[in-house]
């Protein structure tokens, strides 16, 4: 999810902490009006289309746990939970997975759930967002109205656990589902309202499978400035914020008998992402010495509190797809400028720009102007640059138009942006690094004949131990190549007030935000 701030309400702040340290009210105690029965959830990106076969990049995604339902749903443990589905099998020998709908459960329309809208949302869903995982269906079949057999093009065991955050929509035959102003879920809450992409309502579902929830209502507000979010939190004016500052944690932790924490590694990485076609990074050796030149412990440590870890690659730190052997770039600008020497750059008469053939090394940073964070750190990126001589500019950009130039385009010289490392599924890896063959890669339209080999050949391995090997071998291959700089993995920090009871731990994983039906006005 992208990251995002502003100011007004930093002025809450004083006014909080200057009064009492010593009884500090709880968000009940600040607002009657806040007694109400309504859970308030403030996103940090724009709350775009409900279509949750579209969208995966918005603050929808959040809305979505509520508003639809799931086949399963994974233990703390990863093992999976009934959900829609009440029963599922594997035959190994002919690889196909058989599941078994649970009978009853309707639509938010009063329609039954049957086993073709659940063939429609993974058909629909799984062939645009994941594109690979959908390639490994060969065959589904419905022997029933309640029973769904899906045949897959190779041994997958592992193949439910990567599909289970599919969510379920109707197969809408009669009319053309509004998924803007009244889309259509199974879920433990329904579309109310909207007010554009700022706000998005939902109330209790009295007809969901599992039974009414005890909260009346759900509301998610977009706050793209995430001081003004905390100090709407302190204020009592919402109950929820995702991923709260690391310097805002450390004055908010003492009052943990007022708040539910989660602290958690993001599966997502921060990566200064560069355009591989432009010739100014179009030799792996300049991207390279990119990353020396860039003090990635410093970021962790000075701009994220601490609150993080370095990354490594496309893997993702503690992915399971990790290549133990491949280590951060470390910081080294002597490394840097021998590199840079090595691909034919020198520094200016004055020693102060590096140039090549007449010709100043300058590019732009295109950064989210919603996040303050990704600022300060990209505001750090152009001094690490400029003090080895390379013009960096940094240039805010909003959150769709950021998108529009990175995501599958090449429309861009550098951008600050997240990606999901391989954690789940790796097959993601194969849309995020990989040409299709009518479309670019997913970052960035980056293209290295090598590297979709490995992962096609990775991903069609059926041996375990040769499978792995594969997966290291790009791991490295993808470090080494340097598509962008691997900065950092933040720790994030998200909070929700306790003036609700919550049956289980608080977190804001799509599995927590759909526990989050259960939780009761204390």
């Amino acid at each position: 999810m992208p990251r995002c701030r502003g100011w007004v309400l930093l002025f809450v702040f004083p006014i909080l902490f200057t009064t009492s340290c010593e009884k500090f009210e709880s968000p009940s105690e600040k607002s009657g009006a806040n007694n109400a029965n309504v859970l308030r959830f403030d996103v940090s990106a724009p709350l775009t289309s409900l279509d949750p076969t579209k969208v995966r990049l918005s603050g929808s995604t959040v809305v979505f746990p509520l508003l639809y339902s799931y086949l399963f749903l994974p233990d703390e443990a990863g093992r999976l939970e009934p959900d829609l589905a009440v029963h599922w099998d594997y035959k190994a020998n002919h690889h196909v997975w058989t599941i078994h709908l649970r009978g009853g459960a309707r639509f938010h329309d009063h329609t039954l759930v049957t086993s073709k809208d659940v063939t429609y949302s993974l058909e629909t869903g799984l062939a645009t967002v994941r594109p690979a995982l959908y390639g490994l269906i060969e065959r589904v079949s419905l022997p029933s109205d309640t029973i769904i057999c899906l045949r897959l093009r190779q041994d997958d065991p592992d193949f439910l656990k990567k599909i289970w955050d599919m969510e379920i929509v109707p197969k809408s035959n009669t009319h053309r589902i509004d998924y803007d102003n009244h889309p259509i879920g199974s879920g433990p809450f329904r579309f109310k309202s909207r007010q554009g992409q700022t706000q998005v309502t939902l109330e209790a579902n009295p007809d969901y499978f599992l039974g009414r929830p005890a909260l009346d209502a759900v509301v998610f507000h977009f706050q793209p400035d995430k001081e003004r979010a905390w100090a709407r939190l302190l204020a009592g004016t919402t109950d929820i914020v995702q991923e709260i500052s690391p310097k805002n944690y450390q004055i908010m932790k003492q009052y943990e008998k007022e708040y539910y924490f989660d602290l958690y590694t993001l599966w997502y990485y921060t990566i200064l992402l560069y355009n591989t076609k432009d010739p100014l990074f179009s030799d792996p050796k300049v991207r390279l010495a990119l990353a020396y030149a860039i003090d990635k412990e410093y970021i962790v440590q000075n701009l994220l509190k601490g609150l993080g870890k370095v990354a490594v690659g496309p893997m993702g730190v503690d992915s399971p797809y990790h290549n133990p052997e491949v280590r951060p770039i470390p910081y080294d600008p002597g490394k840097a400028v021998a590199l840079l020497n090595q691909a034919g750059w020198s520094y200016d008469v004055a020693g102060r720009y590096l140039e090549k053939q007449g010709n100043e090394f300058e590019f732009t940073i295109l950064v989210l102007s919603e996040s303050q964070i990704e600022k300060k750190v990209a505001r750090y990126l152009r001094l690490c640059l400029n003090d080895l001589g390379i013009k960096a500019r940094v240039q805010p950009v909003l959150f769709n138009d950021l998108k529009r130039t990175y995501v599958k385009n090449n429309a861009f010289q550098a951008v600050l942006t997240e990606f999901r490392g391989a954690y789940r599924d790796p097959e993601y890896l194969k849309q995020l690094w990989s040409p299709g063959p009518f479309a670019p890669s997913g970052a960035g339209a980056f293209d290295a004949p090598e590297v979709s080999r490995l992962i096609n050949q990775a991903l069609a391995e059926k041996d375990p131990s040769r499978r792995k090997v594969l997966f290291y071998r790009l791991d490295a291959l993808l470090t080494a190549l340097q598509p962008g700089t691997f900065l950092f993995q933040k720790t994030a920090i998200d909070v929700m007030s306790k003036r609700f009871f919550l049956p289980e731990p608080f977190s804001l994983t799509f599995r927590g935000i759909h526990h989050l039906a259960k939780a009761c006005l204390r």
